[in-house]
């Protein structure tokens, strides 16, 4: 009777081994399977497969994958002169400022713009005389007063 009872647990303990190495394969193929397929996805945005999304809307989703906007603003002093007396930085790097009346920056979203003001002896106005459309933060008419130090416009917010 002990060694029917012990055929019958062999025969138990036999059964999951199988089962789980079978389990063991197939999870094996399907990580595998996996790899492979997000590597492909990774080489070429191009050769996903379409879905109705674009179909309908065509080449222009996936180069949207790859859009980042961009904005302008102008700023301007109350005199001429004063913007000579100004360095711009934008996210620590100083942006050239060049002869003109103003100063018209490049941004991006989360862009943090810092004017120095140091080099000059006296106080300067500054405004934001005028955004692109996208641009949140800063707005067109903000007024800033530089004394001698370094003013931070803030972080730039885009729609």
């Amino acid at each position: 009777m002990n060694s029917r009872l012990d055929k019958k647990k062999y025969q138990y303990i036999i059964t999951w081994e199988r089962l789980g190495n079978s389990l063991t394969k197939m999870l094996l193929i399907l990580s595998l399977l996996t790899i492979a397929v997000q590597s492909v996805i990774a080489i070429d945005i191009d050769i996903l497969p379409q879905n109705i999304t674009m179909e309908l809307e065509g080449k222009s989703v996936v180069e949207n994958y790859h859009y980042e906007s961009k904005g302008q603003i102008k700023i301007t002093a109350d005199s001429k002169a004063d913007i000579a007396f100004l360095r711009v930085f934008i996210n620590g790097e100083m942006k050239e400022g060049g002869d003109n009346a103003y100063i018209e920056l490049n941004v991006r979203n989360n862009d943090i713009i810092e004017i120095d003001g140091i080099d000059s002896e006296k106080y300067i106005n500054i405004n934001i005389e005028n955004t692109s459309e996208n641009i949140i933060f800063p707005k067109k008419g903000m007024r800033y007063r530089i004394e001698g130090n370094i003013v931070v416009l803030g972080r730039v917010k885009l729609k």
